[in-house]
């Protein structure tokens, strides 16, 4: 049974990957970094902290993340104050639905908190969710399942009870490893086979979660 449905953000809910996969390279660009898939695969669901890690093993000590960062940032602000923040198809129906049948619904997303409240108050979602959860407030990021086991206690949920929807690699390694149901809905990383087996479900769109939520609480 179905009690709680706990929501990665970027890239499931927005499609803000894309966003800041385009921003860190026109960024790159301008410093004479070449960022490809294989770095924004590896760093895609990670902390800001476990993220600069990445960067600086793959460029050396001395890559300016912090800098840089700060420039990738003010590209896609200015990219979401002049045309918002891209809504995932079937987020909206999702949520009515979740809600509608007394389901919580949760966030555990390894950005900053005020990166997530920007991103809800863009989307006029702010008062929707149950309850949300950002990476600075765990000890461990994801891949480790510490941020969706402390959503299921906050929201006293049995984590049996919970289902996660992720599109990463790490999301979905850290909801295998708490032992909750997690399902992948694709957006730029490509999700190995080997880690796609650990998902309950794949599925192409938000669109297609009530039904699956239906499914299961019938059983």
């Amino acid at each position: 049974m179905i009690k709680a449905v706990i929501f990665d953000m970027d890239g499931l809910m927005f499609d803000t990957e894309r966003l800041a996969k385009e921003s860190w390279q026109k960024i790159g660009e301008k410093y004479g970094y070449i960022f490809n898939d294989e770095l924004f695969n590896k760093v895609m669901g990670l902390t800001i902290k476990a993220t600069e890690k990445v960067f600086k093993d793959t460029y050396g000590d001395n890559f300016p993340y912090t800098n840089l960062k700060s420039e990738k940032n003010k590209v896609m602000l200015k990219e979401i104050e002049e045309n918002g923040v891209g809504i995932k198809k079937g987020l909206i129906e999702c949520i009515k639905y979740l809600k509608e049948n007394n389901i919580l619904i949760a966030i555990a997303s390894s950005s900053q908190r005020s990166v997530i409240d920007f991103y809800l108050e863009s989307a006029n979602l702010v008062d929707e969710f149950d309850y949300i959860i950002s990476g600075q407030e765990v000890t461990n990021g994801k891949p480790d399942p510490e941020i969706f086991l402390t959503c299921c206690e906050k929201l006293n949920v049995n984590k049996e009870n919970a289902l996660v929807l992720e599109d990463s690699i790490n999301g979905i390694k850290a909801a295998y490893d708490g032992n909750i149901n997690v399902v992948l809905i694709p957006d730029l990383v490509q999700v190995p086979k080997e880690v796609e087996r650990l998902t309950l479900k794949k599925l192409s769109d938000l669109s297609f979660v009530p039904e699956l939520v239906e499914s299961i609480n019938r059983i």
